[in-house]
């Protein structure tokens, strides 16, 4: 059975290395039969307010549903000013309430060079954990002379790493599911 992963850049940067990433890793991962929808929302999504919780504007909705309809999530954060792109962060801010991120098997990609990024990293951790999600951490360095001239990516070694950020991601999303249902089938049975 196959996992819906859903990928979200937190870049809104129109040459973005991370979005770039994100759309290499769905095609990659399609060949191998493994759906990857990306979305876009963090683009659309009004500020955070909690005064709008209980009814929140429609473009929220839709990145809430996007988030908890999939099985697992695949995230491309780049670091700015040292720490989470407020956009991206905004997004993030947009699930607390929601809990579309709970527990939810989340891969962070970072495509940084070596040494770089470590300060998005310790804050991401800092949110995921306020956010209760299963979160791995993948790097796969991307530069940017490894875009084509139609801003994709298209080299093999990079295409191959990627596939396998999102393999296992997807094998965790299996797990997960197989292991609810394992467990509600032993409390069917007991």
């Amino acid at each position: 059975m196959n996992k819906v992963i859903v990928a979200i850049s937190g870049s809104l940067r129109l040459r973005s290395l991370n979005s770039a990433a994100l759309r290499a890793a769905a095609q990659t991962a399609a060949r191998s039969g493994i759906p990857v929808a990306i979305d876009e929302s963090v683009r659309t999504l009004p500020h955070f307010d909690p005064d709008l919780e209980a009814e929140p504007p429609n473009a929220v909705r839709r990145f809430r549903e996007a988030c908890d309809g999939a099985d697992a999530v695949l995230l491309a954060v780049p670091e700015y000013a040292f720490g989470i792109p407020g956009a991206f962060k905004n997004a993030l801010d947009w699930t607390v309430g929601s809990v579309a991120l709970y527990r939810k098997p989340v891969a962070v990609l970072s495509v940084a060079p070596p040494g770089r990024g470590g300060n998005v990293r310790q804050a991401l951790e800092c949110v995921f954990t306020a956010l209760d999600c299963d979160v791995s951490y993948h790097s796969v360095p991307i530069a940017p002379a490894d875009l084509s001239e139609d801003d994709e990516i298209r080299d093999p070694r990079i295409t191959r790493e990627l596939l396998r950020v999102v393999e296992t991601l997807a094998g965790r999303a299996l797990a997960r599911s197989d292991g609810a249902e394992s467990s509600l089938s032993a409390s069917r049975h007991t």
